[in-house]
């Protein structure tokens, strides 16, 4: 859970805008709050693992799914959660793999016990089950979601207390964020178009980092995998 608040976000991006009166002259408190909530789509867009959902999630009868409403682009497909399943882990296959060696997979018997999931970077929010579910059918995934808004009609006063939806992590991100759409804001003004630009290159940049270092201290990682200590179990002296 995150401890940086609304508060000090808006109140960093204010300073940097100097904006000094309560409510906001040049940037009122709504728009900067405003452009807090489009953060959090415009990085899970780029960095769908920054705000994931876990959740079992019912089947529907067949070979095709749907993730939840809320969700952006499924992650993962864990294992098999029904009260009448084995409980068993359930594996990632190619389709090409099953329509290959199984043809007709689609109108196989169903079951409750899905062995093997199929997905398709084309079609971020559907993925396909084997054996076709039966109904009753629940399986444990894995999900990027967008966190709900904060409530602008709350003003600053409202939300000052109230945490950020993404990891503390982010929060210089979202305040570059802030800064890129409050400076667009007067973009006809060269000086503020270039700031606007340099805010979104530091927004670009960090989550670019963010992604490389992610990567490289992953479990999953082929460095790591045989150390679990990873890197930081390799310097010590």
């Amino acid at each position: 859970m995150a401890l940086t608040t609304v508060g000090t976000v808006i109140n960093n991006a204010k300073l940097v805008l100097q904006e000094v009166t309560s409510a906001g002259t040049r940037w009122t408190n709504e728009e900067l709050i405003g452009w807090l909530n489009e953060s959090y789509q415009a990085i899970v867009q780029i960095k769908p693992d920054a705000s994931t959902e876990n959740a079992s999630h019912e089947l529907a009868e067949g070979t095709r799914q749907q993730i939840p409403a809320d969700g952006l682009r499924l992650i993962d497909v864990v294992r098999n959660t029904a009260s009448g399943s084995k409980k068993m882990g359930i594996m990632v296959a190619s389709r090409q793999s099953l329509d290959t060696t199984r043809r007709g997979w689609h109108a196989d018997p169903p079951s409750i016990d899905i062995e093997q999931y199929i997905f398709d970077d084309q079609d971020p929010t559907r993925f396909y089950t084997y054996p076709p579910a039966a109904t009753g059918a629940e399986v444990e995934i894995i999900y990027s979601a967008v966190p709900a808004p904060h409530d602008v009609s709350q003003g600053l006063e409202g939300l000052a207390n109230e945490a950020i939806k993404l990891n503390d992590s982010y929060g210089p991100v979202i305040t570059d964020y802030i800064l890129y759409r409050a400076y667009s804001k007067d973009a006809e003004h060269a000086k503020n178009l270039n700031r606007a630009q340099l805010h979104m290159e530091a927004y670009m940049n960090a989550l670019g980092q963010k992604v490389e270092v992610d990567r490289s201290i992953s479990p999953n990682a082929p460095d790591n995998s045989s150390n679990p200590t990873g890197s930081v179990g390799r310097t010590r002296g």
